[in-house]
């Protein structure tokens, strides 16, 4: 006891030095361990859905505000809850914020180190694929990918019989946002419908979202956040965290806040996640929060759960080395599968995670051209095989996700770039990107903190 008392005085004066994993505030091994074990082949990780694993956040979070359902994550992942819930739980969404970031950054700044020091630090994973599609609509249901069937930023959509950008609501080649207004039909049919917010409405729990200002109303923000108390969108990061922590200073009642913070992951992918651009980015944020948040709301709202993670990482890669495949293998477009009016389905997911609809009867033909044409580039899979393998999530994907997903798909390795090609349409020009499966993208951080 008097060797954990001084370590714990040494700590307040010296923000390096770490706490024994028996205090309560801790870095979680076993969630380290977990991850570091989760493999897949050589290169890649696997998703835990079963224990170390973004999708399990929201179902957590639900949990904690109203105590009738089982809590999803590891309970090591989070503060000892000493029999009592929590009155308010914040959850800090912070776009692209991988582990890889956590770890570089955490000792510059003061509200990262809060978490070290006085909270749970935690390594989970992201779904697969690591896209902000699947994670925001994961936040928003509580629902993961295989169930929501949202898994990409592209994607073939059935109900339309075209390739979209759901979160944009319109066609994939299309390059402004809501093209999809013109067909008459019901965003609705095209995301799920049940959502956090309703759940925890049924309970009398409020919620507030702070959306950034030019998605508030979109179709699919407004589909997502059904059931939401107080909708409260924001421009700088300065306002949006200002409005977080107003509210979380006066609400009295119990009470859930979902603040998403996107423009790391938009500076990542035009300037690289190793550039000066994106360094600043983060600490634009990372110091906000402690001067705006943290300072605010400290001695203002005792029972409060902060948590903190990502959709995924960012790993870098060369625009200028990017495979295309239509350039690779000009006759490609014969092996997919077409709309009704005889356009091939293409392309769909990522340069980072390609998803391709083949024609049923020609997949092993494409597959072993695309092993010979991308050896030591990527690897190719069955969408089938990932499935049984768990890569969606624990329970059986649904009708929505096996509809809208192809039957093969690309896994590039680290650096590398696969894609289709259209002349300002189809063009890979990100340096940072993700939706693989390389530790960069797929292993994220849960910070926790009871305040």
């Amino acid at each position: 006891m008097v060797y954990a008392r001084a370590l714990r005085a040494l700590e307040r004066k010296f923000m390096r030095v770490r706490v024994p994993p028996s205090a309560q505030f801790m870095l979680n091994k076993k969630s380290i361990d977990a991850v570091s074990k989760s493999n897949f082949g050589k290169t890649f990780k696997r998703p835990l859905y079963s224990s170390y694993c973004f999708s399990n956040i929201p179902k957590t979070i639900i949990s904690l505000l109203n105590g009738d359902s089982e809590i999803a994550l590891p309970l090591d992942s989070l503060p000892r809850l000493m029999g009592k819930k929590y009155q308010k739980v914040v959850f800090l969404f912070v776009d692209a914020f991988g582990w890889k970031f956590f770890e570089k950054y955490e000792d510059r700044y003061p509200s990262l180190q809060r978490f070290v020091k006085n909270g749970v630090v935690s390594k989970i994973t992201s779904q697969f694929p690591s896209t902000t599609s699947v994670h925001v609509t994961s936040a928003n249901t509580g629902l993961s990918v295989g169930e929501s069937g949202v898994y990409e930023w592209f994607y073939y959509e059935p109900k339309l019989d075209a390739v979209i950008a759901p979160l944009l609501f319109s066609y994939a080649r299309d390059e402004g946002r809501d093209t999809l207004k013109a067909t008459g039909i019901d965003p609705k049919k095209l995301y799920p419908t049940q959502t956090v917010y309703n759940t925890l409405k049924e309970k009398g729990v409020k919620s507030y979202v702070f959306p950034q200002s030019d998605f508030t109303k979109s179709p699919y923000n407004l589909v997502m956040n059904e059931g939401v108390t107080y909708s409260l969108p924001f421009g700088t990061v300065a306002e949006g965290l200002t409005l977080l922590s107003d509210a979380v200073a006066k609400e009295k009642n119990k009470a859930y806040f979902f603040f998403y913070y996107g423009k790391v992951d938009t500076v990542g992918h035009e300037y690289g996640p190793e550039s000066r651009a994106f360094e600043s980015e983060i600490d634009v944020f990372f110091t906000a929060l402690e001067k705006i948040f943290f300072k605010y709301i400290e001695d203002k709202s005792p029972d409060t759960l902060i948590l903190l993670s990502a959709d995924h990482g960012q790993t870098r890669v060369y625009p200028e080395k990017t495979i295309y495949l239509n350039k690779e293998l000009p006759n490609i477009a014969e092996f997919f599968k077409t709309t009704k009016k005889g356009d091939p389905i293409v392309p769909a997911g990522s340069c980072r995670d390609m998803f391709l609809h083949v024609k049923e009867g020609r997949i092993m033909e494409l597959k072993n051209k695309l092993k010979e044409l991308l050896k030591g580039e990527a690897e190719v899979y069955e969408t089938d095989f990932l499935i049984k393998e768990g890569f969606f999530g624990k329970k059986e994907p649904s009708d929505a996700f096996k509809s809208r997903v192809g039957n093969l798909v690309i896994l590039p390795y680290r650096g590398e770039a696969v894609w289709w090609y259209e002349k300002d349409v189809f063009e890979q020009k990100h340096i940072g990107h993700h939706g693989g499966l390389t530790p960069e993208e797929m292993e994220i951080p849960l910070l926790a903190l009871s305040i």
